[in-house]
Formats: structure tokens, C-alpha cells, sequence
């Protein structure tokens, strides 16, 4: 497995996957036809290689780290040499990425599709409702409604 997909094999990828999103160690086990100790045995190792994952790229990009929350697959630091506020996340559509607090001309970048496309992916494995108006945002504006919800911060 590489960096960006967490070192996630796919079974610990889906398991990490159905606990973010609810689900107790025993209804996974009940769903997989497995038992409870192979889940909470997997889901163990899936978060200290989220860990792994979320820390290794805070390293290799110089963010001090402020919040690191493995089971929620969230990082949130500082870049020092940037003066802003980064949360690194892991999901299981998105893999690893790093999102620098800014106020981009995302109008004229050509990454403003992959961007937008990568956010509202976010959102979705997040289970994040988004607003009508919220997926009318430009992808830096969309960013910042995103993660203010997913640190449970008020708008």
C-alpha cells in the first residue's frame, strides 16, 4: 500500500471505514462473518497506519502538529512557512490529502475542478450535509465551510 491510501490494506480500509461511520466493532464483525476480535484486531493496526500516514506527511511537508485524531482520519497543524493553518485528512475515497487555510484565485486555477470535485467527495465520506449554497463555493470558500464542520467549529 502507498502513502496516500493510508498504508491501508483493502480490508482494513473497509473496516477502518465502516467504524468512521458508525458502526460498532460487533455489527461490523456481524456483517463481515467475523468475529468481534479479528474487527477490533484490524481496526487497531488501521489506525496506527492512519497515524503513520497522517504524521509522515505532516513531517515530510515541515506542519507542526496540533490535533491528530487517526480514528476520525484528521490532522490538524501549522505551516510555519506558509503562516497558516493545514488539516491533513485520510477517507477512504480521497486517501491522503493536505489542505493549506487559504484565500486561493481559484477562478483562474486549473485545478479548481479537482478540487471542488475532491471536497465534495470529503464531504460525502464524511456524512457532511452541504447547502445548496455551500456547493455553489469556490473550492478554497467550500474548504473552510467543510472543515469548520468537521472540527464541529461554528460558521
Amino acid at each position: 500500500m502507498s502513502l496516500s491510501k493510508g498504508y491501508l490494506t483493502s480490508r482494513q480500509k473497509l473496516i477502518w471505514n465502516l467504524k468512521y461511520n458508525g458502526l460498532p466493532e460487533s455489527a461490523i464483525a456481524k456483517k463481515l462473518k467475523v468475529n468481534r476480535q479479528t474487527v477490533h484486531k484490524t481496526l487497531c493496526t488501521a489506525n496506527v497506519k492512519v497515524y503513520i500516514s497522517l504524521k509522515e506527511v505532516a513531517i515530510l511537508n515541515k506542519i507542526k502538529i496540533e490535533i491528530m485524531d487517526p480514528a476520525r482520519g484528521l490532522l490538524v497543524g501549522y505551516d510555519p512557512h506558509f503562516k497558516t493553518k493545514v488539516i491533513i485528512t485520510f477517507s477512504e475515497k480521497n486517501g491522503i490529502q493536505i489542505w493549506h487555510k487559504h484565500k486561493g484565485d481559484c477562478k483562474n486555477c486549473d485545478q479548481l475542478h479537482f478540487c471542488k470535485k475532491t471536497l465534495l467527495t470529503e464531504a460525502k465520506d464524511r456524512n457532511i450535509t452541504l447547502s445548496k449554497n455551500d456547493n455553489l463555493l469556490l473550492p478554497s470558500e467550500l474548504a473552510e465551510t467543510l472543515f469548520l464542520k468537521i472540527l464541529g467549529e461554528k460558521e
